[in-house]
C-alpha cells in the first residue's frame, strides 16, 4: 500500500483518561477561512477530554498552521496528518479516518461550522445512555439538527431539517433510510460498536454519513435530536452544496429526466452495494427488505412501479415520492 500520509506532525496521546477515549475526527482541504471559529468553539466545550484528530488533504493555504496556531488550547495533544495525494473527496476521506480510528466514541466535523458549548458533553451522555440500555455491544449511532449560518454567522434558517425537508425519524428503519437522506454527517457521533462495523465504504456509498445510517438502521440503533448543537454554515462553497428542499426545484428537475433516473439509480447502487457488504450480518427481516428493494431494480418497468408503489421505501413528502414512481 502507498503511503498517502505523510509522518505526524503532532504526536498522539497514548494515554486514556478514564475508561474510554473519545475522538473528533476532522478532514481539512484548503479550510483556513472559517477554521479558526470551529476550533475556537471545540476549544471551549464543557467537555474537553477528547482526542483532536485532523487529516489534511494536501491544503495550499494556512491550513496546517492554524491548527497549529491551536494545539495548546486542548487537554490531549492534536493529531495531525498531512496526506500526498489528494483523497479524491470528503466521503473518502472521513472513511479512511474512521476506518483508522481505535476510539470508543467518534464524533465527525466540519471545518467551517461552529459547535455550541454543550455539543460534546451532550453526544456522549446520549451515546452513553443508549449504550445502558441496549448494551456496548450493540452499534448505535445519535445525531441531530442545526442552525443554519451564513459566511458572516447569521443564522438564516434556525432548522436545516426543515430547510431541507428531512424527517429524522425516516432514518431509523432500513426501508425509508434506503430512500431518504436524514443524517448530516458533521452532527454524527458512534459508538466503537457501530465504529468496527464500517469499515471500507464502497464507491457506491452517496456519502459516509448515509452508509453510516444504513448500517446502523439495519443492526443497531440510531437515535437524533431535534435541539440544535452545531451552528452549520451555508456560504456557496460547502462540498455537499446544500438547497433548500421544494416542490418548485424537484419540479424544475422533473424536465430533466437524466438527473431523475440517476436520482434513483444512485440509491439502487447503494443499496446493492450494502447488501454485497452486510447482508449476512443483518437480521431476517432487513434482509428481506434488501431483497424487495434490490427486486425493483430487475423488474420490468410496470413491475417496478408496482412493486414501488406497494413498498415502504418512502421518502417523506410526497413529492419526493411522486419523483421515485416517475424515473425509477
Amino acid at each position: 500500500m502507498d503511503n498517502i500520509f505523510s509522518a505526524e506532525i503532532m504526536s498522539e496521546s497514548r494515554d486514556h483518561i478514564g475508561n474510554s477515549r473519545t475522538e473528533i475526527i476532522l478532514c481539512t482541504r484548503n479550510s483556513a477561512k472559517f477554521l479558526d471559529k470551529f476550533l475556537e468553539s471545540i476549544a471551549s466545550q464543557t467537555n474537553d477530554d477528547f482526542h483532536l484528530v485532523v487529516s489534511d488533504d494536501c491544503s495550499t493555504d494556512e491550513t496546517i498552521d492554524i491548527v497549529k496556531a491551536h494545539q495548546t488550547r486542548f487537554r490531549h495533544p492534536v493529531q495531525l496528518t498531512c496526506r500526498t495525494q489528494p483523497s479524491g473527496g470528503a466521503r473518502n476521506h472521513y472513511a479512511e479516518l474512521l476506518l483508522r480510528s481505535k476510539a470508543d466514541y467518534v464524533f465527525i466535523a466540519d471545518h467551517d461550522d461552529i459547535w455550541l458549548p454543550h455539543k460534546i458533553e451532550n453526544g456522549l451522555s446520549r451515546l452513553r445512555r443508549l449504550e445502558s440500555i441496549h448494551g456496548v455491544n450493540k452499534p448505535i449511532l445519535a445525531h441531530g439538527d442545526l442552525r443554519v449560518i451564513d459566511g458572516a454567522d447569521r443564522i438564516t434558517h434556525p432548522s436545516f431539517w426543515a430547510f431541507k425537508a428531512i424527517d429524522p425519524a425516516y432514518g431509523l428503519h432500513i426501508e425509508t433510510a434506503l430512500m431518504h437522506a436524514s443524517v448530516v454527517g458533521c452532527t454524527v457521533g458512534v459508538n466503537r460498536a457501530l465504529l468496527a462495523r464500517i469499515g471500507e465504504i464502497p464507491p457506491a456509498a452517496i456519502m459516509h454519513d448515509w452508509w453510516i445510517n444504513l448500517i446502523a438502521a439495519a443492526m443497531g440503533i440510531v437515535d437524533y435530536d431535534s435541539e440544535p448543537h452545531i451552528l452549520y454554515r451555508i456560504y456557496g462553497q460547502n462540498a455537499s452544496q446544500p438547497k433548500r428542499a421544494s416542490l418548485g426545484r424537484a419540479l424544475s428537475n422533473w424536465n430533466n429526466l437524466r438527473e431523475g433516473r440517476l436520482w434513483i439509480k444512485r440509491r439502487l447502487d447503494q443499496g446493492k452495494a450494502f447488501r454485497e457488504a452486510y447482508r449476512d450480518e443483518c437480521p431476517a427481516e432487513v434482509r428481506r427488505a434488501l431483497d424487495s428493494f434490490l427486486l425493483m431494480a430487475q423488474a420490468g418497468p410496470i413491475r417496478r412501479r408496482y412493486l414501488f408503489s406497494r413498498s415502504r421505501f418512502r421518502s417523506p413528502d410526497r413529492w419526493r415520492n411522486v419523483a421515485a414512481l416517475i424515473f425509477i
